[in-house]
């Protein structure tokens, strides 16, 4: 199978719809992998999060325009701080800091051929590390 470069078509056709929809996949995905990590059905994370079950299940389908104070509810509920990393615009940085080589395998499975291309959130438990 031929790999092919998407990042020219990709850099020339990416507006703030499109971004704001990969920040919500990113946030999603760290939602979902926190969920699973700490055996928290959706139900239990809408109650802690005080919001409906419907309104949790509209907010983890990718909504694009999930606000802050909607995000710092994920990570009260999650018991998790999720921190903004700036990327170089189109570097080949890697998109954490971290040493946690498991969740690098994880990102990079999930993201994978995006070459940390945008603004990128990192979870670090338990808040943040010195």
């Amino acid at each position: 199978m031929v790999k092919v470069d998407l990042s020219d078509f990709y850099a020339k056709t990416e507006t703030s719809e499109t971004r704001a929809y990969e920040h919500a996949l990113d946030i999603e995905f760290i939602v979902h992998r926190e969920m699973q990590r700490s055996g928290l059905s959706k139900s239990e994370l809408a109650k802690r999060m005080g919001v409906s079950l419907q309104s949790l299940s509209k907010l983890l389908n990718s909504q694009p325009n999930m606000t802050l104070k909607t995000i710092a509810k994920f990570e009260l509920a999650l018991g998790i701080k999720i921190i903004p990393q700036v990327i170089s615009s189109y570097s080949n940085e890697a998109p954490f800091s971290s040493s946690n080589n498991s969740v690098r395998e994880q990102w990079s499975s999930f993201n994978s051929d995006c070459s940390a291309k945008r603004l990128n959130f990192e979870m670090i438990p338990g808040g943040l590390a010195a």
